[in-house]
């Protein structure tokens, strides 16, 4: 009677573990000291500032170190997956382990999983450690069971689909180590690619929006790094349960795959960068490809965006690229006889990027007919971001334009800067206090998305178009859309002046405030608003309480009435206004150029007195303080305290509210 042969090969294993199970061992105590011993030292430690931290700030596992399990997510993987498939990589071994009485099939299995239980048992013992621990001890602090259970499953998420992909690659090729620099770039390549391409286009078609593109954002959402840096960063992100199922999917096919090109895969490969002579030369014209972009996106950035450097970047680029990827392949330097495939590969990509910079393809002249513009979400970063300080997600699916006649104003905007070739273009950039960025974002009719972003060298120039929109009530509502949004909750105000700050934790005086600057804000002037963060001191900054704490700052201007008389009911109000007994000089000067120089001024010897006039009189320190302000104004008044001349303000004034002796100073 035959003996049955048991499918489990126990010395496959036991051989496995003493060549590298070291990568298990080093893994699991890694884990270890992240977070089991990490816990057990702060609760040791019982520091009422650590518990408060870890209760407000920490809730999940990857707040715990989770820059570093980032890291462990992407390194320990690719080390298993290369260890693992090294047999298949060394001549000696790939004769021996093939020559083995087993199906390929057999020890494909056996070699998957040798490396995967490197990463799984570590995993596994951790999490018993942290469920114990949350027996004999009081961490409900830090962690509850049900974040034991989301870090192991994402964890293993993660280190799954990681895994999958190096195993895949090491199948591909015949080397250890560029399977080991494969298998890193193909876990970025979808957020890498993208911004090469995004950036590149860019640079070539006007109008082009980075910010907007949807391809950047799907392929984000494919590359794990970028989650590992959101789940560090933000503790409490929830992660979509279908982009968990596209992970464990994409991990199924990658095995699926690897097993389907281990059986095809030829032994003699062993050594050899590609181990199929099919993909040669999708490697070659891959990596020129991408170092194509790259060298265009260098030498387009570095040089102002010239066409001519971008072209030149994109020449050098890609024979390097080219070059790089021959001598890979060949594993020799000689390959400098060998043109033929690069001559027709510049050939195409010349045409390619020739039909974008002239736009073949009718990108930059899309502007839609009104009646296809459902609604539109237009945003002047000149107001948008100096307004205040701080990030936050807008939501660009909804439009913030939908009156006709701004719909109308918007589109002949886009209409204008098309017809001017010096508005928009990418190229010899140079901000300056009036220049801008516009986006414009069309939501059409049939439920598409048209997104643009222009750089305007002027506001001036395209004042009769945005005026307008800037002014009305929808517009500014939008910019300040946590302020009009009644589920945000304000919990707290500090009220900084020029040499004092008050914070309101009160919510019926928060309420107030908040009430009032809703009012003043839709009173603000076109002028108002594009003073922009023109040295403002006085300032609300509000702390929102949201899922995340969020901080916003706004200036106090001088037309916000409302604000200004709840804040001096309620004795708010030091330091809100400037005194003449608080400076002791006052520089006056009449070109922009020199408003770089306003903190430095004093501590200046080579101050041209021909651009400047230096105020230290009492009475005339007094007299110049009176002076309204005036956001259109083209002179500059900076104002500088008493001790050791330290920069306290400054503001614009127009020249008919001068005293006579500045008038003559300048003549």
């Amino acid at each position: 009677m035959p003996s049955k042969t048991s499918y489990f090969k126990r010395e496959l294993w036991k051989q496995a573990f003493r060549s590298f199970g070291w990568v298990g061992i080093g893994y699991f105590l890694a884990l270890l000291f992240l977070l089991p011993l990490q816990i057990i030292m702060v609760k040791t430690k019982n520091d009422p500032d650590d518990i408060n931290y870890y209760r407000e700030h920490v809730d999940s596992f990857f707040g715990i170190n989770g820059d570093i399990q980032g890291m462990l997510f992407l390194i320990i993987p690719v080390l298993a997956a290369v260890f693992t498939c090294r047999y298949m990589h060394v001549k000696g071994s790939a004769d021996f382990m093939h020559s083995l009485p087993l199906r390929r099939s057999q020890l494909f299995t056996h070699q998957f999983l040798i490396g995967y239980m490197m990463i799984l048992i570590p995993v596994c013992i951790t999490v018993c450690i942290l469920f114990v621990m949350s027996g004999v001890m009081d961490v409900e602090f830090i962690y509850q069971n049900k974040d034991i259970l989301n870090w192991f499953y994402e964890t293993l998420t993660f280190t799954t689909f990681v895994y999958t992909i190096a195993y895949c690659v090491g199948t591909l090729t015949g080397m250890s180590v560029v399977q080991g620099g494969l298998s890193l770039i193909f876990i970025i390549f979808p957020a890498g690619i993208s911004v090469l391409i995004n950036e590149n286009l860019n640079m070539l078609l006007e109008g082009f929006s980075v910010h907007h593109s949807s391809f950047f954002s799907y392929s984000s959402n494919l590359t794990p790094i970028w989650w590992f840096m959101e789940l560090s960063n933000k503790s409490n992100l929830e992660m979509a349960n279908w982009l968990y199922g596209i992970y464990w999917l994409l991990s199924i096919a990658f095995i699926g795959i690897s097993l389907i090109l281990y059986r095809i895969r030829p032994i003699e490969s062993a050594n050899q960068t590609i181990a199929f002579p099919l993909l040669k030369p999708i490697f070659k014209f891959g990596v020129t490809f991408c170092f194509m972009l790259l060298g265009g996106g260098y030498f387009g950035a570095a040089q102002g965006q010239s066409e001519g450097w971008i072209m030149f970047g994109y020449i050098c680029g890609a024979l390097f690229g080219y070059l790089l990827a021959k001598m890979l392949i060949q594993k020799t330097w000689r390959v400098f006889d060998q043109w033929k495939g690069f001559m027709i590969y510049i050939g195409i990509s010349i045409v390619v990027i020739l039909s974008i910079m002239f736009d073949w393809y009718g990108f930059e002249t899309n502007v839609p007919d009104e009646g296809e513009v459902e609604g539109i979400y237009f945003v002047d970063q000149s107001t948008f971001n100096n307004w205040y300080s701080g990030s936050e997600d807008q939501e660009l699916e909804q439009s913030n334009i939908t009156n006709p006649e701004l719909i109308e104003k918007i589109i002949n905007l886009h209409d204008y800067i098309i017809a001017n070739d010096h508005i928009g273009q990418p190229q010899g950039v140079t901000y300056t206090e009036k220049s801008t960025d516009i986006d414009i974002i069309y939501h059409l009719e049939n439920g598409s998305r048209l997104a643009r972003e222009y750089f305007i060298p002027s506001i001036d120039e395209v004042e009769q178009y945005v005026r307008p929109i800037l002014e009305s009530k929808a517009y500014k509502q939008s910019s300040l859309n946590w302020l009009y949004d009644n589920n945000i909750r304000i919990s707290s105000v500090a009220v900084s002046g020029y040499d004092y700050r008050q914070r309101v934790t009160d919510q019926q005086t928060i309420n107030k405030i908040s009430n009032a600057l809703k009012q003043d804000y839709l009173d603000t002037s076109y002028e108002e608003m594009m003073q922009g963060s023109y040295g403002e001191r006085k300032s609300l900054d509000f702390e929102l309480k949201s899922e995340q704490e969020h901080f916003r700052q706004l200036p106090i201007l001088d037309s916000y009435s409302k604000v200004l008389e709840v804040l001096d009911q309620e004795e708010l109000d030091r330091g809100l206004t400037l005194h003449s007994t608080d400076v002791s000089m006052i520089a006056i000067t009449n070109s922009t150029q020199n408003e770089e120089m306003f903190y430095e001024l004093p501590h200046r010897e080579d101050i041209d007195l021909n651009e400047w006039m230096l105020v230290e009189d009492s009475e005339q320190i007094e007299e110049l303080i009176s002076l309204d302000k005036e956001a259109s104004g083209t002179w500059e008044l900076a104002f500088y305290g008493p001790y050791e001349n330290d920069f306290i303000d400054s503001y614009k004034v127009q020249e008919d509210q001068l005293p006579s002796y500045v008038k003559e100073y300048f003549e």
